[in-house]
């Protein structure tokens, strides 16, 4: 049997947060917001097959280059680019056919689409290896979801959720190259993807949690992460009624905004992708004022 590979190097990832503490966060959020239920248990049957997998996952270490780690710290740029995450296929494979069992009870608009994936995977049109490993490239996943009718949205949904694990891992291994004393910038310094969502701690610095990989890194408060805007004229939020713990970052330079979560408001560890799960109404209550979100979440938000 082939052995995990998970080299652990300071700060913790979600996804390697103990199965047990999630279902307790969803199980409480369900209480709080049955409206939320459906989703929240499909969520968690996620993690359990993500969990399932990992004894079997083999992830070799990324070797990353000397002048790479140099240009990181000087020019900024990421240690990795999407195509380089090594997915193990076998693995993801069979992780991307139980989620679309279980996502076929999901709702009536997943099962439609996971229909048009298994025909076209059964008539051998559609190869689930290749699919999951071209999942960086965007011509191939717009054919693909043009071809056999498919939601692009939900398509991409699968594929992010079976390639997960091997992402995280892949973060575990090269995360300790990262100088993150110097890295206060709006985008990944792993992957150079954008934040999906960020979280105020301590005295109130920030943080923000990539849209792709999963890594956690710290950044300036007052600043717009995807256009640099600075202008506090330029810059505002807005809070969930009563609740000033959950508020949503406006840019009017680029018209973009990012959810914020205060944990410092809570008095739990909060698991940012069940928060993002659980504000969905804040993203439309955003889209209404005008403005969008550049980094959609798995949801297709």
């Amino acid at each position: 049997m082939k052995q995990a590979v998970f080299l652990s190097f300071g700060k913790e990832l979600y996804l390697n947060r103990p199965l047990e503490k999630s279902s307790e966060q969803i199980k409480s959020f369900i209480e709080k917001n049955p409206s939320y239920k459906s989703i929240l248990i499909f969520y968690e049957e996620l993690l359990k097959l993500q969990e399932a997998i990992k004894p079997s996952l083999n992830v070799p270490r990324v070797h990353v280059k000397k002048d790479v780690l140099n240009l990181q710290a000087r020019e900024g740029f990421s240690l990795l680019n999407k195509e380089d995450f090594i997915v193990d296929i076998p693995s993801s494979v069979n992780l991307f056919e139980s989620i679309c069992r279980t996502g076929k009870n999901a709702n009536e608009k997943m099962k439609e689409n996971i229909q048009f994936i298994e025909e076209a995977i059964l008539t051998k049109k559609l190869d689930p290896g290749e699919l999951l490993q071209k999942h960086y490239d965007i011509s191939y996943i717009d054919r693909v979801a043009g071809e056999y009718r498919i939601d692009k949205a939900i398509l991409n949904f699968l594929i992010h959720m079976s390639i997960q694990p091997s992402i995280h891992a892949n973060v575990e291994n090269v995360k300790e190259f990262v100088d993150l004393k110097n890295w206060l910038r709006g985008y990944c310094p792993i992957c150079g993807s954008l934040p999906q969502i960020s979280t105020l701690k301590g005295e109130g610095q920030r943080y923000f949690l990539c849209s792709f990989c999963g890594f956690e890194w710290h950044s300036e408060r007052l600043k717009c992460p995807f256009c640099e805007n600075r202008d506090h004229n330029k810059l505002h939020y807005f809070y969930e009624e009563n609740k000033k713990v959950y508020r949503v970052d406006l840019c009017d330079n680029c018209k973009h905004y990012i959810k914020t979560i205060d944990s410092r408001e809570l008095n739990y560890d909060p698991d940012l992708y069940l928060e993002d799960i659980t504000t969905i109404h804040l993203d439309i209550l955003a889209d209404k004022q005008g403005y969008k979100r550049p980094a959609p979440t798995p949801w297709g938000i």
